[in-house]
């Protein structure tokens, strides 16, 4: 009886031991990292949100400024002794007509903003003379006139102030002439710090009113090259008439 008593006692200690004993309790899963905010997103554009204003006179094909480059300075392209032949021919640009040496090279416009290009030879390298007219204008003779001499200074370092300004009425047209000489400073780009620094520059430009928006032509040069081809110039410039027809 004793020995039944003991063996009861003892399966009944094995009954309520628990079966995991000496297990570790297991881990609770570690609470996950927050989640990294998304970037905040990239300001809408404004489809109808008027474009930044643009300088007529801008050249879309120059280089970005550096302001800490040093001042430009172009190499002459293909200097030559010139001697003018004295022969013309006609050309016409967006209803303006007028007559050109026959030295001097048409070329198509290199950017939207111009008409067209002719190219001078001459001893001093080539010089571009660029024809442009904007819509809406782009100031009338006397403000270009004053921004052209902005352009230049005196070889000791003034301001240019000093400007050869012709005026001539053949209705319905007015034709102003312009003529400055100096170091070229003009900025590399419109706004930009950059700018040139060519001593013996001139510039011969041309300014067309009475027949819409204006007619601007401008070459900006060596003084030898611009020497050679002055007098035709200014012919050049007595030629402008409406294009007939």
């Amino acid at each position: 009886m004793r020995r039944l008593l003991c063996s009861c006692i003892a399966l009944t200690t094995l009954a309520c031991s628990p079966t995991d004993a000496g297990k570790a309790a297991p881990a609770k899963p570690a609470d996950a990292a927050p989640a990294k905010p998304a970037d905040a997103p990239a300001a809408p554009v404004n489809p109808h949100a008027p474009a930044p204003p643009v300088n007529p006179h801008a050249d879309p094909h120059a280089a970005p400024a550096d302001p800490h480059a040093a001042p430009t300075v172009r190499a002459p392209v293909n200097p030559q002794p010139v001697t003018p032949a004295g022969t013309v021919r006609g050309e016409t640009v967006e209803g303006l007509g007028f007559s050109v040496p026959t030295e001097w090279t048409r070329r198509p416009a290199s950017n939207e903003m111009r008409l067209a290009e002719f190219t001078l030879p001459g001893p001093g390298g080539e010089v571009t003379l660029i024809v442009s007219r904007f819509k809406g204008g782009g100031g009338d003779a006397a403000s270009n006139v004053n921004r052209w001499k902005t352009q230049f200074v005196t070889a000791d370092g003034a301001p240019q102030t000093d400007a050869k300004v012709q005026t001539a009425l053949r209705p319905p047209l007015t034709i102003t002439r312009v003529d400055i000489a100096g170091t070229n400073v003009a900025p590399v780009m419109p706004g930009a710090p950059k700018a040139y620094n060519e001593p013996n520059s001139r510039l011969l430009g041309v300014i067309v009113e009475g027949a819409g928006d204006p007619y601007f032509f401008k070459a900006v040069g060596a003084v030898d090259t611009l020497a050679v081809w002055e007098p035709a110039f200014t012919a050049f410039a007595d030629s402008i008439a409406p294009a007939a027809g």
